[in-house]
């Protein structure tokens, strides 16, 4: 792990002039070709162009408030003008420099070098045929590039199984051209390209957001079998990351779930939670240090609480509702989970 730490590293200036080696541009190589070529005949889709967008009007600071990865998407299709929102806001193209150097798009990008390709995986958007395309910024439009057969099934496998991946209605599946950089930059250009790749990812979250979408940025997916499958020419260009998107059900208000007043607990009300619960799985209540904890197997949670009988958790389950009989007896832990969904597990021991 140490060794890989060393990536994020940068030199000091004794040691960048003695380590550094000389780039192309200074030897006088000519630039690389910032966009990945195509075919003149190759079938492309015109998108809507920015100056003809209607959506995205909203306030940054309600976008920064209300950013959130989101894993849980509907089956609607997204629409051709989302799509075009989208794909102008993480790579649009503003400038070809005139000295061929490098382009300006939408994100900043280390001396200008734009390393990254954006490919979409489209399974339902209106007006598209499901399959692979690619982002063709020069021009705003879409390749289409070819079908893939049980897409979902296996965009979702080859996320290592993160079904909700292959699920969403697009997945962006960006690439990297790493010689654009190292063309200027040699041996530093893999963290530029790793900022590069935070930055632009960021802007779909914003972007995704501005208009009532959701996505996650994933970084578990097979890299080989994914670059075979996009026909990749991997000494040039391999995949760096995902991020499915689509529209997303409104979460549910914790205060719609819980039926009781805010109040605070005491060492004896806590007590009277202690208990097995099950559902599928054997569920246990402890108390410790003072605190109401959930422990599945050996993972531990420490719960929030709301009142003596509701709290709030943070990855076992969005809250939890614990419930007695008329005898005063423990019956049931109502739980709402990530999903909204309201489940009961019943009292054991």
């Amino acid at each position: 792990m140490k060794e890989g730490r060393k990536f994020l590293h940068f030199f000091d200036s004794e040691e960048y002039d003695e380590i550094v080696p000389e780039s192309d541009e200074k030897k006088k190589v000519p630039p690389p070709l910032f966009q990945q070529p195509f075919p003149e005949d190759a079938p492309v889709i015109d998108l809507i162009p920015p100056d003809e967008f209607t959506i995205g009007k909203a306030p940054f600071l309600d976008l920064v408030n209300s950013r959130k990865s989101r894993r849980k998407y509907t089956s609607d299709p997204l629409n051709l003008e989302e799509l075009s929102f989208l794909l102008w806001s993480t790579q649009g193209l503003k400038e070809v420099l005139k000295s061929g150097r490098g382009v300006r798009r939408t994100v900043p990008s280390a001396g200008a070098k734009s390393p990254l390709e954006t490919y979409l995986v489209i399974n339902r958007v209106e007006g598209l045929e499901p399959g692979l395309y690619r982002y063709i910024s020069f021009t705003h439009q879409l390749l289409f590039i070819k079908k893939i057969d049980n897409a979902e099934e296996t965009m979702g496998r080859l996320s290592f199984d993160q079904k909700f991946v292959g699920a969403a209605p697009v997945i962006f599946c960006w690439t990297a051209v790493p010689y654009r950089t190292e063309w200027r930059y040699t041996i530093l250009s893999h963290k530029f390209i790793a900022i590069d790749l935070g930055i632009v990812s960021q802007n779909l979250y914003m972007s995704c957001e501005a208009i009532n979408l959701g996505t996650v940025a994933i970084g578990y997916y097979e890299q080989n079998k994914l670059d075979t499958l996009f026909d990749l020419n991997t000494d040039e260009e391999f995949v760096v990351l995902l991020a499915p998107v689509g529209r997303y059900r409104k979460e549910k208000k914790l205060t719609e779930f819980f039926k009781y007043a805010k109040k605070e607990v005491t060492p004896e009300s806590l007590q009277r939670l202690v208990g097995k619960y099950k559902r599928k799985n054997l569920v246990e209540f402890i108390v410790k240090d003072g605190n109401l904890v959930v422990k599945i197997g050996e993972f531990e949670e420490i719960l929030t609480p709301f009142n003596e009988l509701e709290f709030i958790g943070e990855i076992s389950a969005r809250a939890m509702r614990f419930e007695f009989d008329k005898e005063g007896k423990p019956e049931k832990v109502v739980v709402l989970t990530a999903d909204d969904e309201e489940i009961e597990l019943e009292f054991v021991e």
